[in-house]
């Protein structure tokens, strides 16, 4: 079972047959605009499966193809609502590109997916994280105040760092919440027949902590650059 059956599989082209299009928007094969599944998301939109470790130069690569692919010149021919049709859809592939593309976006978008409320659910951190997040600014105002160039480097550093161990740790507990999910999928009720609690939910508060937490971290850097 591939990431993308977890968050909607990419059907076979209506018009060609092909069982591989490479998108939900538009056949690659044979060049038709699709009508997009309901459960359509960004990570088809691009023929990306989350699963698979998020490669920026394979995405920019599939984005080009898939805006050829859209691009008016290419429907001049076709009736006008397959014309508006591919207008609409190069929106969304538009969109779809952008978020993935952003770490922080494509992460909380999956998270989305995965359990929509989570965010908004788990937006309130730990008192203990606030303060030393609190702390930690009110050192790089004053390092800015009094011009100390090293220290604001010293947090710049901090801040990346911290970063970059809350994006690692959400990328492995999305990969076992969706793991989890398609060993639902495959295997169904539990133990005896009752039905597993749902998987869906599993561990989506701890990715969703992380994901605000990496905000707060954001936003400082952001300030050191300032």
């Amino acid at each position: 079972m591939t990431g993308l059956d977890l968050v909607g599989h990419v059907p076979p082209c209506p018009s060609c047959g092909a069982p591989s299009p490479g998108s939900t928007l538009v056949c690659l094969v044979c060049g038709s605009v699709l009508d997009e599944p309901a459960h359509a998301n960004h990570f088809t939109r691009l023929g990306i499966d989350p699963l698979v470790p998020f490669d920026a130069a394979d995405a920019e690569a599939r984005y080009i193809r898939l805006s050829r692919a859209l691009h008016p010149d290419h429907h001049g021919g076709t009736d006008a609502d397959s014309q508006f049709a591919a207008v609409e859809l190069s929106a969304k592939l538009n969109e779809a590109y952008t978020t993935l593309l952003d770490e922080q976006r494509r992460h909380e978008y999956l998270l989305s997916l995965l359990d929509p409320d989570a965010l908004e659910k788990h937006k309130t951190l730990a008192p203990d994280f606030l303060m030393e997040a609190m702390e930690l600014s009110e050192e790089l105002e004053d390092a800015r105040t009094r011009g100390c160039r090293a220290t604001i480097e010293r947090i710049a550093s901090l801040a990346k760092d911290e970063i970059d161990e809350r994006m690692k740790n959400v990328t492995m507990a999305c990969r076992h919440t969706m793991e989890r999910i398609a060993a639902q999928q495959a295997h169904g009720n539990g133990a005896g027949g009752v039905p597993s609690r749902p998987l869906t939910l599993w561990n989506t508060d701890k990715i969703a902590t992380l994901l605000h937490q990496a905000r707060v971290y954001r936003r400082i850097l952001r300030d050191t650059q300032r």
